[in-house]
């Protein structure tokens, strides 16, 4: 086991003219320990009143996830013509769903009213296919696994959800965590948010820049060649959240987001993504595939599917974007950690997952605890947590980006209008740049992508916004550090 420490950070202006009153105000005695915080990431959580009357006042989810002009790949059909009785409209369908056993996905063609497809998908939380690209004309719908949410059980913690990043201290981390801090405070300030605190785990052998600036908590890395170039930057993640979950600082709420540098929040997250204990609410990605025939030889590596289940029973996610309970996060984290160092020591998985090894690893550390660790895992439009431009054709209900995918917008014939990559953004902490604005939206100029597919205008208008979130948290960013240094 690591030996880990903890630094202080310096402290921050009140950023928000909410009327919370801070740790400070309150004269609390911090742990020796602890990360002091006097800007918006100190805010008590919520006592258990007060927190179900915020989890209440959500809008409850529409069961039937009813979709217009969208379908779903390959459903099996569930039931007969006789059990569909009277329908004339998609939501008779959907009640249709509920009411025949076994029966999963429903679909209402409005050629066909008075018809209704019952059906099951391979699996819970499969993406739909829907706007221009797929040119679907059915209303089709899914019942989704019913998830138990959180009740403020019987506990010390203060209800709410910890934001919680990584990083190795490298100058292309630290510009992306600038910029992801500066939009978390502003969604945290929102009325009755649920963020509440924000803590970054620096996995380095000594302090960087961003310790007076950001909440940092300092854990002595197990491979301090990272420090500088290595061949897998985040190999000391899952070791240093480990070491984390042991301090005081992890205690702080009921809930931990795990989230990552390059993410930008849109809003504050739902009350709906605290789910009880046993069950986080995460993404679903398309590119883990423990079962798949090109995965079996690492999978196998990392996963004993006599003790542990068959791999086509493990969750297809990974370590971020996870809304957890702390203690569901502390049990898994130390077997993660586990993995992946075994993983580190295997040519075979560090060649067959390449760069997403770590997040194979998380899935099979949650498929390894006892009680298994189970996901929530609904697809854009229905995710609440992240989008990620530009594959994204719709918001939908989520509350981050994950400016993971670079774009480049070129016209119909093929002359290139604009970019974005972070792998090319090449800011540091202290010389931010603005993100530079696309064009405006012209349909017949016939927008597309680098892999030659049409851009939709939402799509569009998605990297738009994304691009007024990033500018507008770097202008609070400059304007701060200006007053800085005139101060």
């Amino acid at each position: 086991m690591t030996k880990t420490k903890t630094k202080t950070t310096a402290t921050e202006r009140q950023t928000s003219s909410d009327s919370r009153t801070s740790v400070s105000e309150k004269k609390k005695v911090i742990p020796s320990n602890a990360i002091v915080r006097s800007d918006v990431a100190q805010w008590d959580g919520y006592e258990a009143d007060e927190w179900r009357r915020i989890r209440d006042a959500e809008a409850p989810d529409d069961e039937c996830h009813e979709l217009p002009l969208s379908d779903y790949w390959g459903p099996s059909p569930v039931g007969t013509a006789s059990d569909v009785g009277a329908v004339k409209s998609a939501r008779d369908c959907c009640e249709t769903c509920k009411k025949t056993a076994g029966c999963q996905f429903w679909r209402h063609d409005p050629v066909k009213p008075s018809e209704c497809y019952t059906g099951k998908l391979m699996n819970d939380y499969l993406p739909p296919m829907y706007g221009e690209e797929h040119k679907k004309l059915t209303t089709t719908g899914v019942l989704y696994p019913k998830i138990p949410k959180y009740d403020a059980e019987s506990t010390d913690l203060k209800t709410c959800l910890h934001t919680m990043i990584t990083s190795n201290g490298a100058a292309y981390m630290n510009w992306q965590t600038r910029v992801f801090y500066q939009t978390w405070k502003k969604a945290a300030s929102e009325k009755d948010s649920i963020l509440r605190h924000f803590t970054r785990i620096l996995h380095r052998t000594t302090d960087d820049e961003l310790m007076g600036m950001i909440p940092t908590w300092r854990a002595v890395p197990t491979h301090a060649e990272c420090d500088t170039f290595c061949d897998y930057a985040v190999k000391d993640r899952a070791r240093a959240i480990a070491d984390w979950m042991k301090t005081d600082d992890s205690k702080r709420c009921s809930h931990i987001l795990m989230a990552e540098t390059d993410y930008l929040f849109i809003r504050s997250p739902p009350p709906s993504v605290l789910l009880s204990k046993g069950y986080s609410y995460g993404f679903l990605f398309g590119y883990i595939v423990p079962s798949h025939p090109t995965a079996k030889n690492a999978s196998k590596v990392l996963h004993d599917e006599e003790k542990d289940g068959p791999l086509r029973e493990v969750y297809q996610t990974g370590n971020a974007p996870q809304s957890i309970h702390r203690d569901d996060l502390e049990r898994v984290a130390q077997v993660w950690a586990e993995k992946v160092e075994l993983g580190e020591t295997s040519d075979v998985v560090k060649k067959d997952f390449g760069w997403v090894r770590d997040m194979y690893a998380w899935s099979f550390a949650a498929a390894a605890v006892r009680p298994k660790l189970h996901f929530e895992l609904p697809p854009v439009p229905f995710q609440k947590l992240v989008i990620q431009p530009p594959a994204d054709i719709t918001i939908g209900q989520a509350s981050l980006m994950h400016y993971t995918w670079g774009a480049i917008v070129s016209d119909k014939d093929d002359k290139k209008l604009w970019s974005f990559d972070k792998r090319e953004y090449q800011g540091r902490w202290d010389s931010l740049r603005k993100i530079e604005t696309p064009p405006p939206w012209e349909a017949e100029r016939g927008f597309k992508l680098q892999d030659g597919k049409v851009m939709q205008e939402s799509q569009y208008k998605i990297l738009q916004e994304m691009i007024e979130i990033f500018n507008s948290a770097i202008d609070v960013i400059l304007t701060d550090d200006a007053a800085k240094k005139t101060s």
